[in-house]
């Protein structure tokens, strides 16, 4: 998969997974911690739908240290390589 299309699927995964997340407050960086509704549900949503969008497997270890977009484009790409 392309660089681009895999970092658009990733955003793609953050907007289904936060219906009210708008193009102006989506952000790489932007943490855990900054989403007012990240939970341990949302946190199992963003870990399924990455699974089954990419056809990978992620550990225990790896499904926790996800924090962010870029943690998540991250664990992805360490998976299609």
């Amino acid at each position: 998969m392309q660089d681009e299309k895999i970092k658009n699927d990733v955003k793609n995964i953050f907007f289904e997974v936060f219906p009210k997340l708008s193009e102006n407050e989506f952000a790489w960086e932007k943490e855990q911690k900054d989403y007012e509704n990240w939970d341990s549900f949302v946190q199992l949503n963003i870990i399924t739908f990455a699974e089954s969008k990419f056809d990978v497997s992620f550990s225990l270890d790896e499904s926790i240290e996800i924090k962010s977009a870029n943690d998540l484009l991250e664990c992805i790409n360490s998976h299609l390589k």
